[in-house]
């Protein structure tokens, strides 16, 4: 099967419009090829009628010969006129339907893309430029939407012209017809070579494009850190570099394409020359009339672009066969992380107990594992906190509960089941999570804190900001809850979209509610407002604190401290300090470092 056979099954999903389509363009073609039978039967006329006038001229009879004469020409344009109406008529008809149609399938697709990119897992993004999956997700498909749509209109019309054009023609002088044809394969190599020398620089400008679109991503992405180095003129640069690139392949396509346009109408020229010298010849000899010559001229005038189509159809067949192998790419691509055989379909809702058991990681790529042989439990409604130093796999643990990740080895059990066993759909609806990279989208900060929870009233908003110490913040803004944040929340500082991320987790009112260094951009001030909020919660729903500052986890009912992938120490915080191990000397460290600030 060839890479665009997954896509051709959409042909027989929107058959009632292609079928109307087909049949439209059959008979616009059909009426096309009408108007050269009535041109040549005009042209032939014209000798008669002048010849019966000059015989009559002065008498009645030429006077009436000369009105029928002017009648007969006066219908002719208007039998011309009305055939090429139909043809028109037609021919919208027709771009009613198949291009329509075409329309409908790209919006499946995009939608179908969209949908498959939202269930792969966080390693496929990993291995993917977004930039790259932006440009699958809108030219890619596009390239393709020419080949259901365009491509088969332009073969239907190709195809019904030149068949109908040469039977015609052929009926009327074979010694002619094959003569008007001899331009037309060379036209057909022309417009195949031209295809290809098309394809080649189509597919590398789209690959440039790929990248351009990447490197603009990133710079508008990271433009504060871009202006903090002040590195503006050394992006300018890179991205002039890429600019320059684009444009270069972009002449390279367009000098082939203009070079192409010559080659055409001297082609085109010649069969006309051919048609005009043979059917000259013929004439004199009495096999064909002068009007078939007129004739003949118009079907070669209206063969012209169906052959040149039949390239411009190649082109596009190959362009949509290199585009949709980029999209088969992601369809083909399963997410590492999804409901299976285990799953259990009736788990609808989550307590909120955890447990892990022998959980070991390793990252793709990686030699040494992240997380070696990790196990601890901790009661529905308990508190856990979670510390290390950095780079101990503080996240990767935590990103396995609402299985953002999995374990290598090992499992995690939420509710003394197996976290596999669960719908995702059940156990991240569970789950309040607030990353260590926070992400706020385009959208007003009501928009933001309520994305979990869509219909979340405004009074449950409120409140979720009121207990991450947000509420103050927003109501000095102009527009309040109706205040645009910007890209990735540019408009807020870092503590503000820590709060803000922190108030989206807390109205989704969720079971477990996980905080990874949610608190790291706040003051020491906030920071025990935000915690004081969520002493309320204590016993009500299962929290996880993963944070650099003891202060932030000495309350919680287990504390685990990582160090370089092993659970080293756990306990209760007096239990730890007593201990005397990592966590005392991480304390120490903070209280000394805490005593210089106030001394500073």
């Amino acid at each position: 099967m060839g890479p665009l056979a997954p896509i051709n099954r959409y042909y027989w999903t929107y058959r009632r419009l292609f079928v109307p389509g087909l049949l439209c363009a059959v008979a616009a073609s059909g009426f096309a090829i009408v108007v050269p039978i009535v041109v040549r039967y005009s042209v032939d006329g014209i000798p008669r009628m002048v010849a019966g006038y000059r015989a009559f001229e002065g008498s009645g009879v030429g006077g009436f010969l000369y009105g029928y004469f002017f009648v007969s020409l006066v219908a002719t344009a208007a039998v011309i006129l009305l055939l090429s109406i139909l043809s028109g008529t037609f021919s919208f008809l027709m771009r009613q339907t198949v291009v329509v149609a075409s329309r409908h399938i790209e919006f499946d697709l995009r939608n179908r893309l969209y949908d498959h990119l939202q269930q792969l897992s966080r390693g496929f993004y990993v291995r993917h430029a977004t930039g790259d999956l932006i440009t699958r997700a809108t030219s890619d498909i596009e390239q393709v939407r020419r080949y259901v749509g365009p491509a088969l209109m332009y073969t239907t019309r190709a195809v019904v012209t030149i068949v109908t054009a040469m039977t015609v023609m052929f009926v009327i002088s074979p010694r002619l017809t094959l003569f008007a044809l001899i331009p037309m394969p060379f036209l057909a190599l022309s417009v195949f070579f031209v295809a290809r020398m098309v394809h080649q620089r189509s597919d590398a400008l789209q690959s440039q494009y790929s990248s351009l679109t990447s490197r603009v991503q990133e710079a508008l992405s990271g433009i504060r850190v871009l202006k903090a180095y002040s590195r503006e003129d050394a992006e300018q640069h890179g991205f002039e570099v890429e600019s320059a690139g684009y444009r270069r392949r972009s002449l390279d396509l367009a000098l082939v394409e203009a070079a192409w346009r010559p080659v055409f109408v001297l082609l085109v020229g010649l069969a006309t020359t051919i048609v005009v010298w043979e059917g000259g010849r013929l004439v004199v000899v009495g096999a064909i009339t002068i009007g078939n010559i007129a004739e003949y001229i118009i079907y070669v005038a209206m063969m012209t672009w169906p052959v040149a189509a039949f390239g411009f159809v190649i082109s596009m067949v190959q362009r949509a066969a290199a585009s949709m192998v980029r999209l088969q790419a992601i369809f083909d691509s399963t997410p590492e992380i999804r409901d299976g055989d285990v799953t259990d379909a009736s788990v609808s809702a989550v307590a909120g107990a955890l447990a892990f058991e022998g959980v070991g990681y390793t990252f793709d790529g990686d030699d040494e594992p992240a997380l070696q042989d990790v196990s601890f439990s901790v009661a529905e409604g308990s508190t856990l906190g979670i510390v290390g130093r950095t780079g101990s796999g503080k996240t990767t643990l935590v990103e396995m509960i609402p299985r953002l990740l999995q374990p290598s080895v090992g499992r995690v059990l939420v509710d003394g089941r197996d976290a596999r066993e669960i719908p995702l759909q059940t156990l991240r609806t569970s789950i309040g999570y607030v990353a260590q990279d926070v992400f706020l989208f385009s959208d007003t900060v009501a928009g933001n804190i309520a994305f979990g929870r869509m219909e979340a009233p405004r009074e449950s908003i409120e409140r979720a900001a009121d207990e991450a110490d947000l509420l103050g913040n927003v109501r000095e803004f102009a527009r309040g809850f109706e205040t645009l944040v910007g890209e990735r929340g540019i408009t807020l500082s870092g503590g503000q979209k820590q709060r803000a991320a922190i108030a989206r987790a807390l109205v989704c009112d969720p079971r477990i509610l996980i905080l990874d260094d949610a608190l790291s951009a706040v003051d020491v001030r906030t920071e025990q407002t935000i915690l004081g909020n969520l002493r309320e919660h204590f016993g009500r729903r299962t929290i996880v604190i993963v944070s650099h500052r003891i202060s932030t986890v000495q309350d919680a009912d287990l504390i685990v401290v990582l160090d370089a992938g092993r659970v080293v120490e756990r306990g209760t915080h007096e239990e730890l300090l007593e201990r005397n191990g990592l966590y005392a000397s991480l304390y120490r460290k903070q209280l000394l470092e805490q005593e210089l600030e106030a001394m500073a």
